[in-house]
């Protein structure tokens, strides 16, 4: 056995995490990796020191668009950067019975955070970096279950930009990233859609070939372990998303901004 897969409950993924670097097995794990950075701390520190491979699920990274997303951000082709918004929501709600683990609020705080924002939250990190402080609020307005289903969050990052994120689970499914520069601003649509609209200069729309980003990222996974390159997304960034992930409840509750 070269590695596992953790497809468990978020608040086992620590101890399983320490499990296997300990006998030095390389680990995939499903998103959010851990509930809080504490956790994600620890659990990174047991990878660093067993000197394992660590991949975390955020398999939109994978995304073509997503990759060009980055490069626009990157090149400076926006300009700077002063804003990025998104929205990944949908009727998941609708699935979920009260006796499932994923409508635990001490497994899934705030809503759709846990199944679908936090990975926002990375795409988020991966474009702009680490956040800095995060204000959010949280509310169940349609489901009869006691699960949230609209959750809204503001960010500050550490370089300087602002962001906002919704996860509703009780809507029509969207998934869309819209990043805003002072040379102009570009907007992920779906996972194959790529708007570029300049400040000035004609808007261009880019649509890429669907692709299955699960199956990348356990490629990525496997091409990691039998190369010893490390996986594409940084533990760096795996500990900043779980820092702002737990920020999210913590702010619901008390209606203040919270400083990472």
């Amino acid at each position: 056995i070269d590695g596992v897969v953790l497809a468990t409950p978020h608040s086992q993924h620590e101890d399983q995490i320490k499990a296997a670097a300990n006998a030095g097995k390389h680990v995939f794990c499903e998103k959010p990796v851990t509930l809080t950075r504490a956790s994600i701390e620890a659990a990174m520190a047991s990878v660093r020191e067993a000197g394992i491979i660590f991949a975390a699920g955020h398999n939109r990274r994978f995304l073509p668009a997503m990759v060009m997303l980055k490069d626009w951000v990157s090149s400076g082709t926006l300009g700077t950067i002063l804003h990025i918004e998104g929205n990944m929501s949908g009727h998941v709600g609708a699935r979920y019975k009260p006796d499932m683990w994923r409508v635990d609020p001490s497994e899934s705080p705030a809503g759709g955070l846990a199944g679908s924002g936090i990975h926002v939250i990375d795409a988020f990190i991966h474009l702009l970096g680490p956040i800095s402080a995060v204000n959010a609020q949280s509310f169940r307005l349609a489901h009869e279950i006691e699960f949230d289903d609209t959750t809204n969050m503001l960010f500050r990052f550490k370089e300087g930009p602002t962001g906002y994120l919704v996860a509703m689970t009780a809507t029509a499914s969207i998934f869309r990233i819209q990043v805003f520069g002072s040379e102009g601003s570009a907007e992920l649509r779906g996972e194959t859609v790529l708007d570029l609209t300049p400040v000035n200069g004609p808007r261009v729309t880019r649509t890429v070939p669907p692709v299955s980003t699960e199956r990348m990222q356990l490629e990525a996974f496997a091409d990691a372990i039998s190369s010893g390159k490390p996986y594409p997304i940084a533990l760096e960034d795996v500990e900043a998303g779980i820092a702002a992930f737990e920020a999210v409840p913590l702010s619901a509750a008390d209606g203040r901004w919270h400083t990472l």
